[in-house]
């Protein structure tokens, strides 16, 4: 005999405007490690770098360390570097460094880093943005309700990382 398994219905919530601040502060952290992309991962980083948010705080209740969080998620973010060639562009003549100085003069340090690259969202944030939202049922939207969205959508990297074992 199988047993059928149960699935969460569809969020209800059509609209992301209530967490476009969530959805920001994860596009500037994908930004800054040079991802194409904003995804769970990069949401639940601003979680848990607020140690005033109640994400932070449900966290600690439950005995799961930030540090460990921040450290699983490192493995799973990684870094890139820019996808700038200096020597192809030396083999136009170009020098990169002057490039990189001109630009950081014009519009400040890490110019060339932080450069408004149009960025994916991934389909998991989106539902996990939608199932916050259907949590937050009215009220004004939170981290804690960011972080139950997160872990309503089982298959992404943020749910991953807080139910690995030893995540404490």
């Amino acid at each position: 005999m199988r047993l059928l398994q149960r699935r969460r219905p569809r969020p209800r919530a059509k609209t992301a405007r209530p967490a476009e601040p969530y959805l920001m502060a994860g596009a500037e952290q994908a930004r800054r490690l040079g991802h194409r992309y904003v995804g769970t991962e990069h949401v639940l980083l601003v979680l848990i770098r607020n140690p005033d948010g109640g994400a932070s705080a449900v966290l600690r209740q439950l005995g799961v360390s930030t540090d460990t969080v921040e450290e699983r998620l490192a493995r799973w973010l990684g870094t890139t570097k820019p996808k700038i060639d200096p020597e192809a562009l030396a083999a136009l003549g170009i020098d990169f460094e002057t490039v990189r100085e001109r630009l950081e003069q014009t519009f400040g340090p890490d110019a060339l880093e932080r450069t408004p690259a149009c960025l994916g969202i991934c389909p998991r944030l989106k539902m996990a943005l939608a199932y916050a939202v259907d949590h937050a049922d009215g009220h004004p939207l939170a981290d804690e309700h960011i972080l139950l969205g997160m872990l309503d959508v089982p298959d992404c990297v943020a749910a991953r990382v807080l139910t690995e074992p030893d995540v404490r």
